[in-house]
């Protein structure tokens, strides 16, 4: 079933297949360091800052400005990428459809337009690239804005326990 949709949906159905196992691989490694290894990792981090800056000595404009900025940038790795990769989708589609209509042509100036039937494969392979890239961005939008909801969370959740600690906001 699947082998028949990427002989229907042409060579740019490998690509897009290529790219939505990296942007697959890119959320299962954000997903696994927010739910799992996030609060060591800000724990971690807090100790370290604590070491170098005391709370009694450091002001929070300081520890906004380098701390949470560092927690920040460093949480949101491959957060770009993430956009690029979901929206090049639609765009390697479109490209799907440039070359299933070339295929259709094709076929036009062999045999005219007296066989449909052989037109309906350039077709096909004019639509499912589309629909593909599509979808993918769809599913990656929604989990795309997911991961920035929850690292935005993350760090502001991260911002009020400094208080707890002693620093002065």
């Amino acid at each position: 079933m699947l082998n028949e949709l990427f002989l229907r949906g042409g060579p740019i159905l490998y690509v897009l297949f290529f790219v939505t196992l990296i942007i697959f691989y890119i959320l299962i490694d954000k997903y696994r360091f927010i739910l799992f290894n996030s609060q060591s990792w800000l724990r971690l981090k807090l100790v370290e800052f604590k070491k170098e800056f005391p709370p009694e000595t450091t002001d929070y404009k300081f520890v906004e400005s380098v701390l949470l900025a560092s927690i920040n940038r460093e949480s949101k790795t491959n957060i770009k990428m993430l956009e690029g990769l979901i929206s090049m989708c639609p765009m390697i589609g479109l490209l799907g459809t440039v070359y299933g209509m070339i295929e259709v042509f094709e076929v036009l100036s062999f045999l005219g337009t007296g066989n449909p039937r052989a037109m309906s494969s350039g077709v096909a392979m004019a639509t499912i690239p589309t629909m593909s890239g599509m979808v993918i961005t769809l599913f990656g939008l929604y989990f795309y804005q997911d991961l920035n909801g929850r690292i935005n969370a993350l760090s502001a959740d991260f911002k009020s326990s400094l208080k707890d600690e002693g620093y002065r906001l």
